[in-house]
């Protein structure tokens, strides 16, 4: 588990502290920070990287829903490293298929999968870009075009809102909504992983 430094800790926390008033950018970049660690994390407490992205993708978008309600806390990566290990277990636990993964996990019985072996986990299927396409296909054009300013190109809002010529909080709005209607099929924060 990584340790936050200093300067890295003050951040993460102003990261935090504007989360829970509400800053999508926030939530955004937190995610892009902590996805890559967190999936390390995970496919070591279950041995499977699928359950490991899922959660994630679930922890993130149940701390976007309660930000109103979140703590103040001083290290973020160890509070999200513990609310994942608690999902992971409780899924488990909820999914009779993997009942040996929770029994291997409590014997120790996984072993560290390679780093090389990770970073193939955590690859994006073909079938899973095309499943997101789709979904974006249902988005008006500028919501499109925002989407793809941000996520595909990754820009930061305020360089988007430029070159759509709107303001920046227009630009929140009109990506808020677009995230809203794909995060019916998908989690909001899949589209993401397309980055990578």
């Amino acid at each position: 588990m990584k340790h936050d430094t200093a300067p890295d800790a003050a951040t993460n926390i102003q990261l935090w502290d504007m989360l829970r008033n509400g800053d999508q950018e926030s939530l955004v970049s937190l995610y892009e920070k902590m996805y890559f660690p967190l999936v390390s994390y995970g496919i070591r407490i279950c041995g499977d990287a699928e359950l490991s992205k899922d959660t994630i993708n679930d922890v993130f978008l149940e701390i976007w829903d309660q930000r109103g309600r979140l703590p103040a806390v001083t290290n973020v990566p160890s509070y999200l490293y513990t609310y994942l290990r608690r999902k992971i277990m409780a899924g488990i636990r909820r999914n009779h298929k993997t009942q040996l993964a929770a029994s291997a996990y409590a014997t120790g019985a996984i072993e560290e999968l390679s780093y090389e072996a990770r970073i193939v986990a955590v690859q994006t299927s073909e079938e899973t870009r095309q499943k997101v396409l789709r979904a974006i296909a249902r988005l008006t054009p500028r919501q499109k075009e925002l989407v793809e300013l941000r996520y595909f190109d990754g820009l930061p809002m305020e360089e988007v809102a430029r070159r759509t010529g709107i303001t920046t909080k227009t630009a929140y709005n009109t990506l808020g909504s677009a995230l809203k209607i794909l995060s019916a099929e998908f989690s909001l924060l899949l589209l993401l992983l397309l980055r990578h």
